[in-house]
């Protein structure tokens, strides 16, 4: 099974470089054996030159070996017919899981000015991708690689670098001591900890360019039969998966949240999270007494909520709203020593809430959007990790050098030259809170849904 998932992958990485090679990064970038409006061979119908979104990896291949037909031996040219043909079939014979591949936002009915466009990360993005289809009942649908679209492949293979490559070398990263000092606030360990910074950013906005460049490109052209099965799952063929009940249960009632249409999940108020939670406990129970118990503490804690006041602007900016420069002084900031990382993006984000005024304005906690508290838990969890490490690197003894010396009298070990707990108490809040929270603000409760304006969005089906 692993060297079935090793071979896969390394099938889509290798398509997914392909169309990048094949595509330039002009607007109007054609594969030369695929002219924008040039019908493919043998067919009658009317085509149109498509981006990712509706250009297969079938259809690639086709391309790219078109392309390359007129340079190969005359013996490859007289057999092009039948070794497209065998391609085509070993790749339908790869068939994937719908669960385990990631779809652009575009493909969710999203558009630019909708939620998950900025708040989504690989992880976020896939549990969006799931629950639409979970909710849409696809969840046990096989998609073949051949029929497999650019854009599904790149979300897919940047989902499995993400959380295969990334977030160990985030995490090992955030791990390296500092070693010894080679001048000033320069630590051996923040020179070896540079590349692994700058790669992560430079990987992350190279996905983020091709990702956008390959959805508006001119890839491949299709005929509108092959644009509307692109990325379907094959007719009839089902997985054996079974989803948990709480799962599908969740995922009937959310959709992904619209500016238009759908508020997110992020931006209701506490008060409304109380309420559905104590409808739904009463709604699973069947003891009366039970459920006016649950009634009567849902009274208390709304009383409470709303006789509560508190400054939401006290609460940091989320980092996720950093734009521009801040944002990369949020990035490089990891690096400074002592405030570096939460204290400098609590300043960050305290200071971008100063520009925009209403710094002494009060609310109800009844009224406190879940983002606002999922916000602070962030911070709060995120500085208290930053001073305990500070702790015990500055003001006391770390217990791990503290044991490691009476193991080895005499070693000098010291908390520098250990591992840091950085990254992994930090982990839990990075890629946990920070998913769920991107999640909440992706999606919306589908009860929410307001009337749409006129204009439609393309779903994949």
């Amino acid at each position: 099974m692993s060297g079935a998932w090793g071979r896969l992958s390394t099938t889509l990485v290798a398509l997914a470089l392909t169309v990048t090679v094949a595509v330039t990064v002009a607007d109007r970038a054609v594969a030369s054996a695929a002219p924008a409006g040039a019908p493919p061979v043998g067919a009658v119908a009317p085509t149109e030159c498509v981006g990712s979104r509706f250009a297969t990896l079938g259809a690639v291949y086709d391309a790219v070996f078109d392309s390359f037909l007129p340079v190969l031996p005359p013996d490859v040219r007289e057999r092009s017919v039948s070794i497209k043909a065998r391609a085509h079939r070993d790749l339908s014979a790869l068939r994937i899981s719908t669960l385990a591949v990631s779809n652009h936002p575009y493909d969710l009915g999203a558009d630019d000015r909708d939620p998950i466009m900025t708040y989504r990360d690989p992880v976020s993005q896939w549990i969006v991708t799931q629950l639409v289809n979970v909710r849409d009942g696809h969840e046990a649908d096989a998609i073949t690689v051949d029929n497999l679209t650019v854009a599904q492949a790149v979300e897919t293979v940047w989902l499995y670098l993400y959380v295969t490559v990334m977030v160990p070398l985030t995490i090992a990263r955030r791990t390296i001591p500092k070693i010894a000092t080679v001048a000033g606030p320069i630590t051996v360990g923040m020179l070896l900890t540079l590349p692994i910074t700058l790669g992560v950013m430079a990987a992350t906005a190279l996905y983020k360019t091709i990702s956008k460049k390959l959805v508006d490109a001119c890839i491949v052209s299709v005929t509108e039969s092959q644009k509307r099965t692109a990325g379907r799952p094959v007719k009839d063929l089902r997985f054996t998966n079974s989803v948990p009940s709480i799962v599908r249960d969740i995922a009937g009632q959310i959709s992904v949240a619209d500016a238009d249409t759908c508020p997110p999940i992020g931006g209701l108020p506490l008060s409304r999270i109380v309420t559905r939670t104590s409808s739904y406990l009463q709604a699973i129970n069947k003891d009366r007494a039970v459920d006016a118990r649950i009634a009567g503490l849902t009274d208390q804690i709304l009383r409470f909520m709303r006789t509560t006041r508190v400054y939401p602007n006290l609460i940091p900016a989320d980092p996720a709203d950093f734009q521009g420069a801040t944002a990369a002084l949020s990035s490089i900031g990891t690096l400074i020593p002592y405030v570096g990382g939460a204290p400098l993006d609590i300043g960050i984000g305290l200071s971008q809430n100063l520009r925009e005024g209403h710094i002494g304005d009060t609310v109800a906690l009844s009224d406190l959007t879940v983002t606002k508290s999922l916000t602070a838990a962030y911070y709060a969890y995120a500085l208290s990790a930053h001073l305990v490490e500070l702790v015990w690197q500055e003001a006391g003894t770390d217990p791990t050098a503290s044991m490691l010396n009476n193991l080895f009298p005499g070693a000098g070990i010291t908390a520098a030259m250990l591992p840091r707990s950085t990254g992994l108490l930090g982990a839990p809040n990075l890629y946990g809170l920070v998913v769920y929270h991107n999640v909440l603000r992706s999606t919306c409760l589908t009860e929410d849904r307001r009337p749409a304006p006129a204009h439609p969005v393309t779903r994949r089906w």
